[in-house]
């Protein structure tokens, strides 16, 4: 008996081992597959465009006299993904990064154009709640996204802006919110009527930076950005028209340090919220 019990251990540890290594495997391809969620970077506009109507670039600048700038994200090193099974629960802390170049397209005195590049390395983090509804015979190992943060991105040279909360404030919604990697339940994140029109405050540790709303919108470019109001004291003011295809994505909230949009020697100075919502029909 002694030696059937020593011979079922280490072959019940290697059941276990494999079928953890197949519930891994199912949640990295689900992450993988949604292309919402857990892409950080097709939310941003590929190529140098305009703020969203040709906002006037400030009359006070540092080195050069910006009139169009874009993100150019030109690779995406393998995210980092820690996934912890207990049960039919799994915790997953999910750390994505995107390289590539910020694209400033400035005039010179005598009215001619230049673009410069700017080097780009951001990284960001998501948490997640998986839980197993189904049987391990279905899609995913019959795992379901339940739970979810917001996100936080960052720039990895230089790191000194900073948001310190937003208020978000439509026709039946007032909230101010103050940390976007609070997990929430998926069925509860901020619920909106398509075309909505959402007042929003972001306040900030400076008044030298320049504050983004990134959405998307049926017609080229699809991904925009809408410039917010800087209100001369460290907080942005804006008003956001919410889509109008329903669906469950993140609101991208875009702060960059002024100088990396005006000073040719100032470095890429980025911090990002993400906040899930949805729009219901």
């Amino acid at each position: 008996m002694k030696r059937l019990i020593l011979f079922l251990i280490p072959a019940l540890m290697v059941i276990c081992t494999n079928q953890t290594e197949l519930d891994e495997n199912a949640l990295k391809d689900y992450i993988a597959n949604d292309t919402i969620l857990f892409n950080t970077s097709s939310h941003y506009e590929g190529k140098a465009v305009s703020d969203s109507g040709d906002t006037v670039p400030p009359t006070v600048f540092d080195t050069i006299n910006t009139v169009l700038w874009g993100r150019e994200i030109t690779s995406h090193p393998d995210p980092e993904i820690e996934i912890e099974i207990v049960g039919d629960s799994a915790y997953v802390v999910y750390t994505g990064h995107n390289l590539g170049n910020i694209d400033l397209l400035h005039m010179l005195p005598d009215s001619t154009y230049q673009l410069i590049k700017k080097i780009l390395s951001e990284t960001f983090e998501i948490r997640a709640i998986f839980k197993r509804l189904k049987g391990t015979d279905e899609e995913y190992r019959g795992w379901k996204l339940t739970n979810i943060s917001g996100s936080i991105g960052t720039s990895d040279s230089i790191a000194t802006v900073r948001i310190d909360s937003l208020r978000i404030t439509a026709t039946n919604l007032d909230t101010l919110i103050t940390d976007p990697m609070t997990i929430i339940d998926t069925s509860n994140v901020m619920v909106f009527k398509p075309l909505e029109q959402v007042q929003i405050t972001v306040y900030t540790n400076t008044e030298d930076a320049r504050l983004f709303l990134h959405t998307f919108i049926l017609i080229r470019p699809f991904h925009i950005r809408v410039p917010f109001t800087n209100n001369g004291d460290g907080s942005y003011t804006g008003t956001w028209n919410v889509q109008l295809i329903p669906s469950i994505r993140f609101a991208i909230f875009d702060m960059l340090e002024e100088k990396t949009l005006y000073d040719d020697s100032y470095g890429y100075d980025f911090k990002g919220w993400f906040i899930p919502y949805v729009i219901l029909p």
